[in-house]
């Protein structure tokens, strides 16, 4: 519970630890100092659940509303004991999948504090690659609408104590919209959102400073190597443009924009950034975010009024990187926080 309902007169990365009692100090690991040694941490990790043999685990299919329909896919992962606890829905960042590690380590931390999982791909990704024409992109929410209505719909004990929903990175601005589309009528309890560009122009910008570009040449292949996936729906020209840019901007300036149908990248990132809608959101709602991210500015959050009235509830630390916020005991900071706080909102409803 907040101790406030004032504004914190301290440092906004003092804000949360000091309103929130359920929101910890990070302290970074030794061996993983600085923004980038923190964003290659999630590469160490290795967590023992594997949805081919986790007990219970059902893998399911959501169409999409196209002819012929692109065909979505996720696990579903109950916990070994009955719980009163809400399912939560973990959402990957580019270029990851349903069975990245960063995501079944989030899922293991859930389940053994009670939370069932759904571990979903987004159109395109792991799974869903083969059975998928067409994109995915940040500000595209139509799937979440339609994974949701699915689990509420066609799997009702699914959803029977809840929904919360925890996104990474591209996937927690693509929550982040839903949140703000669908305001008081949001049928999620409470999320997390972590890393998440808030301003996907800003963040396209810091990629191709400094080393920061060798995130941006990362991230380029990763969507390159999506995007030009087995039947894929590209024409000549679009392939060529995928092939030729040389950065992740340049990508979205000649391929993504004109495809999805705007005049450039710029026209693009200002439509489908959360950080124009973030106000719309009604939804209690735990933010992420490292000074030292990489890939991610520090402005728009730190040029941010918060309160501790929420719904949107601020977890800024001096360093964690991009998504890694690996601490001094080898365990990550953001997996504990986001329990704690679903804790909380479940204690509080």
């Amino acid at each position: 519970m907040p101790k406030s309902t004032a504004l914190s007169d301290s440092p906004p990365k003092r804000f949360a630890i000091e309103n929130f009692e359920w929101l910890e100090p990070f302290q970074p690991s030794l061996l993983w100092r600085g923004g980038t040694l923190q964003t290659l941490s999630i590469k160490s990790l290795r967590p023992e659940l594997d949805t081919n043999t986790y007990e219970g685990c059902e893998s399911f299919d959501v169409e999409g509303d196209q002819t012929p329909p692109d065909v979505m896919s996720g696990y579903y992962l109950p916990t070994p004991d009955e719980t009163d606890r809400p399912t939560v829905i973990l959402l990957h960042g580019m270029g990851g999948h349903a069975r990245s590690g960063y995501m079944r380590s989030m899922a293991e931390r859930l389940i053994a504090a009670g939370y069932p999982v759904i571990l979903w791909n987004n159109r395109g990704a792991g799974s869903s690659a083969r059975n998928c024409r067409r994109f995915h992109h940040p500000g595209y929410t139509d799937d979440l609408n339609r994974l949701v209505d699915y689990v509420r719909g066609e799997r009702g004990t699914w959803s029977q104590n809840g929904l919360n929903v925890i996104a990474f990175s591209l996937g927690a601005n693509v929550l982040l919209r839903y949140l703000a589309e669908r305001g008081a009528d949001s049928p999620i309890t409470a999320a997390a959102s972590v890393s998440a560009p808030l301003d996907m122009e800003i963040t396209s910008k810091n990629l191709r400073r400094g080393l920061n570009r060798l995130f941006d040449r990362y991230l380029l292949k990763k969507q390159r190597d999506e995007l030009l996936r087995d039947g894929a729906e590209l024409t000549g020209d679009e392939r060529k443009a995928i092939n030729d840019a040389r950065s992740v901007w340049e990508l979205d300036d000649t391929f993504t924009a004109p495809h999805l149908g705007y005049d450039d990248a710029s026209e693009f990132y200002r439509e489908n950034s959360a950080i124009y809608v973030l106000d719309k959101i009604r939804t209690p709602t735990l933010l992420f975010h490292a000074s030292d991210d990489p890939v991610v500015d520090d402005e728009v959050f730190e040029q941010r009024e918060w309160s501790a009235d929420g719904p949107l509830f601020p977890a800024l630390a001096e360093s964690g990187g991009h998504t890694g916020f690996l601490d001094k005991n080898g365990n990550r900071w953001h997996e504990r926080a986001s329990v704690r706080f679903f804790d909380c909102m479940c204690d509080r409803s």
